[in-house]
């Protein structure tokens, strides 16, 4: 945690530096669906997961949201007994890039850092977690279905550092926002 916590100091007093020149601030909440396809040293797993988010626009082109994802349990056989069950959680921040395409569509691109916990047991036998950093690159597109709700689609590539047996992973998240400001 003490690793993020410079990167995201910076990125919030530059977004705060940002809205005293727009004076346009807008805080929102969301929740996502994802799916998430990781690429490990012996096999690629799929999860299938939820997140909640806190964010804010700046002004039309710029916020960071604040995040806490968590996915199921992915079960795979080793043998005819045994189970191997694997999930992950993260919490991070991302920066949000805004293009503002008409007035109810937006595409935007993110960049973020996460700490990510990913979870191994096998059934009956041992247990293991290990814990890492992500780096998060992505896009996707909002839409507005009203001044306050909004529907985004987003889909990202993540590289971890650090977590043993795992190189990257991509997540496409489908979710809704609830702005608390209007326009």
């Amino acid at each position: 945690m003490k690793k993020i916590f410079l990167p995201v100091l910076l990125v919030c007093l530059a977004g705060a530096t940002v809205a005293k020149a727009e004076n346009v601030y807008r805080p929102y909440i969301g929740a996502d669906i994802s799916f998430d396809k990781a690429k490990t040293s012996f096999n690629r797993p799929a999860y299938y997961g939820g997140s909640f988010n806190l964010g804010t626009t700046y002004n039309p082109y710029f916020g960071t949201e604040i995040f806490y994802h968590q996915t199921g349990a992915r079960t795979k056989k080793l043998n005819n007994t045994a189970k191997y069950k694997t999930s992950f959680l993260a919490y991070g921040l991302d920066a949000i890039a805004t293009y503002p395409v008409c007035s109810k569509f937006d595409v935007n691109l993110s960049l973020g850092l996460a700490s990510y916990l990913f979870k191994e047991r096998i059934v009956g036998g041992s247990h293991n977690s290990d814990e890492g950093i992500g780096f998060r690159f992505g896009g996707g597109a909002v839409y507005h279905l009203t001044n306050s709700l909004a529907v985004r689609l987003n889909a990202r590539y993540i590289k971890f550092n650090k977590i043993s047996n795992l190189d990257h992973a991509a997540e496409y998240t489908l979710g809704a926002r609830y702005y608390f400001m209007e326009n």
